[in-house]
């Protein structure tokens, strides 16, 4: 098992009970867990200690029982930046949980998660991952992952403000690539989100895979 596995499956369990999973999107290195899935051959090189959500829409989400209440049952406590009640949820070992929605209209910093009284970070390129998603049973769950082109291109986005984690994440985005590129459905598919993008983002995209020697296939 990889390492911090136990508690990623703990944590998916709460928000499936809790009526959450359905909305939300799994991003980030753990994407790589459930790639082995669709990839024959691949072995994901998960080393993080964080687990990070997208939401799609903060107003649909509706808790069944308290998701708060339910993620300090299996010790993780909610801390808040007293500013903009950014929301990030802490177990004693030091791993953490947050929730990603989009850049909103109000320029609000952070946003509700329905009635939860948990709120989302809004940060950039983090859409890309809305409709851009691949479905795996885990455990019996249904889990929405961040399909392999969104986790290609929005790490190539944000590569610049990784600081200490850009040589990872560049190590993490070629592997995936390769199998990419070995698939013509996921070729297809990564071709197809790119021309998709705003000229922006695909100016962005490429002036980073450009200078660590990383190519993205366009035809």
């Amino acid at each position: 098992m990889i390492e911090n596995e136990k508690q990623l499956k703990e944590i998916l369990t709460v928000l499936n009970d809790e009526g959450v999973l359905k909305d939300i999107i799994l991003i980030g290195s753990w994407c790589l867990l459930f790639y082995k899935h669709i990839f024959a051959e691949f072995e994901p090189t998960v080393r993080t200690s964080d687990i990070d959500f997208f939401v799609p829409n903060p107003k649909a989400i509706k808790e069944k029982d308290g998701l708060i209440k339910s993620l300090k049952c299996i010790n993780y406590d909610i801390v808040r930046d007293s500013l903009t009640y950014k929301s990030t949820f802490i177990s004693p070992n030091g791993f953490e949980i947050e929730f990603l929605t989009k850049l909103n209209r109000n320029q609000l910093v952070c946003v509700e998660l329905g009635n939860t009284h948990i709120y989302a970070e809004s940060l950039s390129y983090v859409d890309i991952f809305a409709g851009n998603y691949i479905e795996v049973t885990y455990n019996n769950m249904e889990i929405k992952v961040a399909s392999p082109a969104s986790y290609v291109f929005q790490k190539l986005l944000i590569n610049d403000m990784r600081k200490t984690k850009k040589e990872k994440d560049l190590e993490s985005i070629k592997n995936v690539l390769l199998f990419v590129n070995s698939s013509k459905k996921y070729r297809d598919e990564l071709i197809s989100l790119f021309n998709s993008l705003p000229k922006k983002w695909k100016k962005r995209i490429n002036n980073v895979a450009s200078q660590n020697n990383i190519i993205i296939p366009k035809q």
